[in-house]
């Protein structure tokens, strides 16, 4: 397994897009492993494991994607699929 490089993994954390979520922020995580046609397994959750999950996908080079607050990020899993967070009042 490669070492980690330590500093490039906290300059993505603490650069947008990953610094821009509040880390208080409540969320819905989803996962679809058919390309985001059906969403599973909805659970609570908050921008602080949003944080982790974006900082981690964009230090492998996986996809995330922004759009009207919905994150949704390329899942790490050899099987492939999709994690969205979505805000929750």
């Amino acid at each position: 397994m490669a070492k980690r490089d330590a500093a490039g993994w906290m300059r993505i954390y603490d650069s947008s897009p990953v610094a821009d979520i509040d880390p208080s922020a409540l969320y819905r995580k989803e996962t679809s492993d058919d390309g985001g046609r059906t969403w599973e397994y909805p659970r609570p959750t908050t921008g602080e494991f949003l944080m982790l999950d974006m900082a981690e996908a964009l230090y492998a080079q996986r996809s995330v994607d922004s759009c009207e607050g919905v994150v949704t990020i390329q899942s790490p899993h050899p099987i492939g699929g999709l994690i969205r967070y979505t805000p929750t009042p």
